[in-house]
């Protein structure tokens, strides 16, 4: 059976948890597979994002609870496939959840990343700024700002069509209204910013480098303080979200 569906998701087993992510989707569980080992046809968890209005399956990953210097199953042969773990979802005596995800839409740290920082941009229909255009830590760290914000403005302006429609409720998965102070700030913010993320979007489809970094750094030195404390807060809280208990030297001993 397909499980490129919600609902043939549902059929199969697996239930929605945590709600919508920015930079990961819904992660629609199936708890039973996740007692069994991890199997590379069988992955217990499906990563599903809204996308030009339907939800689409943008990944799957596989998970496990045990110590944190368990041996990780080989999935995949490559070297980019390193596991992560969620100290906070271990289940208690000492165990931690491991988890290793695995993209079907562009991701601009590789297939296996946690964190996949082009999801921002697929969900707003935005057009992808290149990857490769990610050569220095200030190119991330920019890269990282304006994903983040996009995805904020995003969310914003669809909690807000699904307060004005009742009928949209459905619409986008973990859609949320900000508080009154924050959803003014990020109101003013979406109309101040909106030429820049359009000329960002005329650079990304024209493969223009140098233009999609100028409009960026345009948009981001406009913030204002107490805005960019606001979207640096969210991004450090997805990347913390991603941080592991587990050090380089365990994830490679496969």
């Amino acid at each position: 059976m397909s499980l490129a569906g919600t609902d043939a998701a549902a059929a199969s087993g697996f239930a929605p948890s945590f709600g919508d992510i920015p930079t990961m989707g819904v992660h629609w569980i199936n708890r039973t597979r996740m007692q069994d080992a991890a199997q590379t046809d069988a992955p217990d968890h499906l990563l599903f994002a809204r996308i030009g209005g339907r939800d689409s399956l943008v990944g799957v990953a596989y998970a496990f609870r045990g110590p944190v210097d368990a041996n990780m199953p080989k999935l995949f042969e490559s070297p980019l496939a390193t596991w992560h773990d969620h100290p906070g979802l271990g289940g208690g005596s000492g165990n931690t959840l491991h988890m290793l995800h695995v993209w079907f839409v562009p991701s601009p740290y590789g297939p296996f990343a946690g964190n996949n920082f082009l999801l921002p941009f697929l969900t707003a229909g935005r057009a992808l700024p290149n990857p490769c255009w990610l050569q220095s830590a200030s190119d991330v760290s920019r890269f990282e700002l304006v994903a983040t914000l996009v995805d904020m403005l995003h969310r914003r302006a669809d909690s807000t069509a699904v307060t004005n429609d009742r009928s949209g409720r459905r619409g986008r998965l973990g859609a949320v209204g900000a508080r009154r102070g924050v959803a003014t700030m990020l109101d003013e913010l979406a109309t101040r910013v909106a030429p820049q993320l359009a000329a960002m979007d005329t650079a990304s489809r024209a493969g223009d480098r140098a233009a999609w970094e100028r409009h960026a750094d345009n948009l981001v030195t406009s913030l204002r303080p107490g805005e960019r404390r606001l979207v640096e807060g969210v991004r450090d809280r997805l990347k913390g979200i991603q941080s592991s208990t587990a050090g380089q030297r365990r994830r490679g001993r496969q």
